[in-house]
């Protein structure tokens, strides 16, 4: 990445560390979309957020170590040009935000993470982030999608049930974790986190394949 680039838009760079595990989820075709959208755009398996975030990462690596736990992050800045292929290779109401500038991952203030082991294995949660699954990522390219609504129930930071009590624990460390550090929650995804006040404090960041990248 243009290091330029980054630091004219106020963005650092997550990198693999003791505490971080850096998988982007877009950048393969094990997600939602069934594409590795962020390869077909150029853009690979690199996490950026803004300065602001990367702060907050630090005090997040500080209660990670206590815990002897890691986060894998699995998206972050999300350039507007893969979220728009992500809508016309989804366009089912509710799988993305309806718009780039409805997204605060295009703002480089907002991350997907789970919570893995010292060894990198991820802790039980009630879904995969992003809800995938391969058999509805198949019935969604089809436009079939009353599965897959009922399963994103799951999502949901408010969803219980008796037989998902470790996953549902694992959940509610992750929001603490996250909330104690500065971030808040979206209801539908225990996944995402995101900066307050995203959309007024901070600016959607335009990125082009061919000039910010080397």
């Amino acid at each position: 990445m243009d290091t330029d680039f980054l630091k004219k838009n106020n963005l650092a760079e997550i990198k693999n560390s003791e505490y971080f595990i850096v998988d982007m989820m877009y950048s393969v075709p094990e997600n939602i979309t069934s594409h590795p959208v962020y390869e077909e755009v150029g853009f690979g398996n690199n996490a950026y957020v803004h300065i602001d975030v990367a702060d907050k990462l630090n005090k997040i690596a500080e209660v990670l170590q206590r815990l002897n736990l890691k986060m894998r992050i699995r998206d972050a800045y999300r350039p507007p040009i893969a979220h728009q292929r992500c809508l016309d290779l989804i366009p089912v109401k509710g799988v993305f935000a309806s718009k780039p500038e409805n997204s605060l991952h295009c703002y480089g203030v907002a991350i997907d993470c789970c919570l893995t082991d010292m060894k990198g294995n991820n802790l039980r949660f009630p879904t995969e982030i992003d809800a995938y699954d391969k058999k509805y990522a198949r019935q969604i390219a089809f436009g079939k999608t009353d599965e897959y609504y009922k399963h994103f129930e799951k999502a949901s930071i408010n969803f219980y049930s008796p037989n998902l009590f470790e996953e549902i624990k694992n959940r509610e460390l992750l929001q603490k974790i996250m909330h104690d550090c500065g971030f808040e929650s979206i209801t539908s995804e225990w996944w995402h986190f995101q900066l307050p006040n995203g959309k007024e404090k901070y600016k959607l960041i335009e990125w082009n394949s061919e000039k910010e990248t080397k």
